[in-house]
C-alpha cells in the first residue's frame, strides 16, 4: 500500500472519529453495541482472537459460559471503539463530568501528594482514556503511547490526547528516556503494562495461568527512581450511565529488584482489575502471540485470520 492511500486512509479514520465527537456517548456507545455485534455474527479476527484467549485465561468455563462472555466482550470492544470520538474530541470538563464513582480515590491523591514520581499502570480494560484525562485533571501527566502507522493519523492521535492535558511521548528510545527523567522530577507517568513488548525488553511471567511474555520497563522505571505505584482503570457502567474508576494498590513484589518476580505481581495486579469487569478487557488483542521457545503459536494454531 503506497503512502498516499495510507494518508487517504488516515483522514478518512480521523473524519470519521471527529464526526462522533457530535454525538452522546449513548449514542456512541449505541454505535459500538452495533459493530460488536457485526464482529459477532462473522467468523471475524477480534472474535476469534477473543476466543483463543478467552479459552487460555478461563479454562474451566463451559463452551456456553465462553459464547456468552465472547459476544459480550466484543460489544464492549466496539463501544471502547465508538468511544474514540467523545474521548478525543469531548472537552476535558464534559469528560469529568461521565464518571461517576471513583473507587479508592484516596490512594491516588496520596501517592500523587508524595514528592516521589508516579507510575500509573492502566491495563486496556473499560475505557482506559479517560483514566489520563482524570489524571491530567489532578496533576501534570505524561503517557507512553505505541505511534499509529499511519503518520497523519498519529500526529492527529497526539493532538486530541494531549488537549485533555497529557503530554504524549512515542514507545521508542527517546521515549523511554523521557520517562525516566519525568519521574525523577516527581510527575506522574502514565504507562499500559499489558502490552507485548519485544523479546529483548521482557519476561515471561503468568498472567492469569498463561505464561506471558511481560515488559520489564516498569520494573526498570521504578527501580532506577524510586516512584510511586499504583494501577487503575475505568469501568463502563450500564445503559449509558457513564464509568467509575479504580484504583488498586501494588503488591510488595511489585518493588522486587528480581524482574520475573515484579513482572509476575504486576501480571497479578492486572488479572484482579480485570475480575471487576472481565468482558471489559481487550480480549481481541493478540496478548500470547510469542511464547517461550518450542510453543507454538496459539492464534496460528486457532486459524484466526
Amino acid at each position: 500500500m503506497g503512502k498516499g492511500v495510507k494518508n487517504l486512509i488516515g483522514y478518512l479514520m480521523i473524519l470519521v472519529i471527529h464526526l462522533m465527537s457530535y454525538v452522546s456517548l449513548s449514542a456512541a456507545q449505541r454505535v459500538g453495541r452495533g459493530i460488536g455485534w457485526l464482529m459477532w455474527i462473522r467468523r471475524t479476527r477480534g472474535r476469534e482472537v477473543a476466543r483463543v484467549n478467552l479459552s487460555l485465561c478461563y479454562p474451566d468455563q463451559t463452551d456456553a459460559e465462553r459464547s456468552d462472555m465472547i459476544h459480550e466482550t466484543l460489544l464492549q470492544n466496539g463501544m471502547t471503539g465508538a468511544e474514540m470520538g467523545p474521548m478525543w474530541g469531548y472537552s476535558q470538563e464534559k469528560l469529568l463530568g461521565m464518571i461517576r464513582t471513583i473507587h479508592n480515590e484516596h490512594l491516588y491523591d496520596d501517592v500523587i501528594n508524595a514528592s516521589e514520581g508516579v507510575l500509573l499502570m492502566v491495563p486496556h480494560l473499560g475505557n482506559w482514556e479517560i483514566i489520563s484525562t482524570y489524571a491530567a485533571h489532578k496533576s501534570k501527566i505524561t503517557a507512553m503511547y505505541r505511534p499509529a502507522k499511519i503518520k497523519p493519523f498519529n500526529d492527529w492521535m497526539v493532538k486530541r490526547r494531549s488537549a485533555v492535558g497529557a503530554n504524549m511521548v512515542a514507545t521508542n528510545g527517546e521515549g523511554v528516556r523521557a520517562l525516566f527523567d519525568i519521574l525523577k522530577r516527581g510527575e506522574v507517568v502514565g504507562f499500559l503494562p499489558d502490552q507485548e513488548p519485544k523479546r529483548e525488553r521482557g519476561v515471561f511471567a503468568p498472567f492469569m495461568g498463561v505464561d506471558t511474555l511481560t515488559p520489564t520497563l516498569p520494573q526498570q522505571l521504578i527501580q532506577e527512581t524510586g516512584c510511586k505505584v499504583i494501577f487503575a482503570f475505568s469501568e463502563r457502567l450500564p445503559n449509558n450511565q457513564g464509568f467509575d474508576l479504580h484504583f488498586v494498590s501494588p503488591e510488595e513484589d511489585q518493588f522486587s529488584t528480581d524482574p520475573l518476580v515484579a513482572a509476575t505481581a504486576m501480571n497479578r495486579a492486572i488479572a484482579t482489575c480485570v475480575s471487576t469487569c472481565p468482558a471489559q478487557y481487550q480480549w481481541t488483542y493478540k496478548r500470547f502471540k510469542r511464547g517461550q521457545e518450542g510453543v507454538k503459536n496459539p492464534y496460528k494454531v486457532a486459524n484466526v485470520p
